[in-house]
């Protein structure tokens, strides 16, 4: 398991939810540019509540994130406003992986 935490401690509440969460496709894990540090996930959102299915979004600090492929699920990520997240296809799988949280 490749989890990464910005700030590393317990896995969020709810991690158990993850068949529910919504998909971000055609992501990509970016510096964060509106601060000093952390990272953002940049994709196309469905399944969110508060975005239309294909939106394009950029997620707040992203907290955690596993990028593993398990079975059908290629990962999730965990950030403060957006939530949890499963993770589809990366477009550029190196480049978010050199990315510090």
């Amino acid at each position: 398991m490749a989890l990464r935490q910005r700030y590393p401690g317990r896995l969020p509440a709810d991690l158990y939810r993850l068949s529910g969460a919504p998909l971000l496709d055609q992501w990509l894990l970016e510096p964060d540019d509106r601060s000093a540090d952390g990272a953002v996930l940049t994709g196309i959102i469905s399944g969110h509540p508060r975005y239309p299915d294909g939106a394009r979004v950029t997620t707040s600090a992203v907290q955690m994130i596993e990028d593993e492929p398990a079975g059908e699920i290629q990962g999730w990520a965990w950030s403060y406003a957006t939530g949890l997240l499963k993770l589809g296809r990366c477009i550029d799988l190196p480049y978010s992986r050199g990315v510090p949280l």
